[in-house]
């Protein structure tokens, strides 16, 4: 039987890897620091995570242990799978590099392998996510050479929302009877992976797709921008403007004309120009009615907080999503007035003046730098007005 071992057990690993193996037949272990969480799978054997497309349904995987890294045991019990894991995955979020790079680097040091170099898919919401694992695992391993020949490090595009609730957050069945945590996940089935990286063949299992580099950097570019730049764009205006779920933005015929604007015509257009051997405006356009559907689905309900979490980095250069996704779309000739107003409503959010706009964006590209700056401040003038006044519509900034 093919095996696994998913560092982290949130929602992405619980409601959306769990599902693509179980159903390709594989065993997976789960690594995680919830020690309440891993008692109760390891007693159940199965977990349950409720999966939303046109209505919610309760999908059960089993063949699924789990290792507590908290645990007496945990070196012993997680070198055990990581010798005989066939595939790695991490999502554990951008914040634990550090801590998963220090369990990789461990087990790098003392485990005899049986697959090397073991491919390790990165599932993190970062830009770049295997470099940033793969530094943050040098930083503990001495010898390059030897993580060289015990890893390889793989980005992976996750285009699949997931959620980690508590019961009164979602009355929903929880991921083991007893526990309160529920995972709600979207129906999305695909999970790119970029085959320049990989080591070893990674065995086959539901949902994967190997791409050519140059193919996978257009499908990252359209998670970057389109995905996660246009959820950002509506989970901060829906926040400024009082909403609490994302459907509430995609009700409001404002803020829907600023998200339609950004995914099809900014983002959409950016997306074709940039890379039209993989992209065509109609397949562009049909992606982005399954995804706006997604995002602004009431069934999922995803919140206007979880989109604005941590909203700074959102134009800074590590993440970038709203700033980056603006300067992308200006190198490829078009006009981000909705990405503008996002960038400019997180400054909003996190009450920084309009005189810091220059500094902020300091590190866009300096061909398309001092257009998207002007570009922010009109857009800064014009949410400040609609937020002093809301009769004054923001739409009217997109002309």
């Amino acid at each position: 039987m093919v095996k696994a071992l998913v560092v982290g057990a949130g929602g992405v690993g619980l409601g959306f890897v769990s599902e693509l193996l179980s159903q390709s037949g594989w065993q997976m272990t789960f690594a995680d620091i919830d020690s309440d969480l891993v008692a109760a799978v390891n007693e159940y054997g199965s977990i349950t995570f409720n999966k939303v497309g046109a209505q919610i349904e309760q999908i059960e995987v089993s063949g699924v242990s789990a290792v507590d890294l908290n645990g007496p045991n945990a070196r012993q019990e997680l070198a055990e799978a990581i010798a005989t894991a066939d595939l790695v995955f991490t999502a554990a979020g951008a914040g634990a590099f550090s801590a998963v790079g220090k369990l990789l680097a461990r087990a790098a040091e003392s485990v005899d392998f049986t697959h090397q170099p073991l491919n390790v898919l990165c599932c993190e919401n970062h830009k770049d996510a295997a470099a940033a694992l793969r530094d943050a695992t040098s930083q503990t391993i001495s010898n390059a050479e030897l993580l060289a020949q015990r890893f390889a490090f793989v980005n992976t595009i996750v285009a699949r929302m997931c959620q980690r609730l508590t019961i009164e957050e979602r009355n929903l069945p929880p991921v083991v009877p007893g526990l309160d945590v529920v995972i709600v996940a979207e129906a999305y089935p695909l999970f790119p992976i970029d085959g320049s990286a990989i080591a070893e063949p990674v065995p086959e299992f539901e949902g994967l797709r190997i791409l050519a580099r140059p193919e996978f950097e257009a499908w990252d570019h359209r998670k970057l921008y389109a995905h996660n730049g246009v959820h950002a764009l509506l989970g901060v205006l829906g926040n400024l403007a009082g909403h609490t779920y994302m459907y509430e933005c995609g009700q409001d015929p404002e803020l829907d004309e600023v998200g339609r604007r950004a995914m099809w015509q900014e983002v959409g257009g950016a997306l074709v120009r940039a890379h039209p051997q993989v992209f065509t405006q109609s397949d562009h356009n049909a992606f982005a009615e399954d995804l706006y559907g997604r995002i602004t689905s009431k069934l999922f309900a995803d919140t206007t907080d979880r989109a604005t979490r941590n909203s700074m980095r959102m134009i800074q250069s590590q993440d970038g999503r709203l700033s980056k996704a603006a300067e992308f779309v200006l190198r490829f000739g078009g006009q981000p007035r909705a990405m503008a107003l996002g960038i400019a409503g997180v400054m909003m959010l996190n009450s920084k003046p309009q005189q810091q706009v220059a500094e902020l964006l300091d590190y866009i590209d300096p061909s398309v730098r001092d257009e998207l700056i002007a570009l922010t401040e009109e857009a800064f003038a014009t949410i400040r007005m609609w937020r002093e006044n809301p009769a004054r519509q923001l739409s009217s900034f997109l002309q």
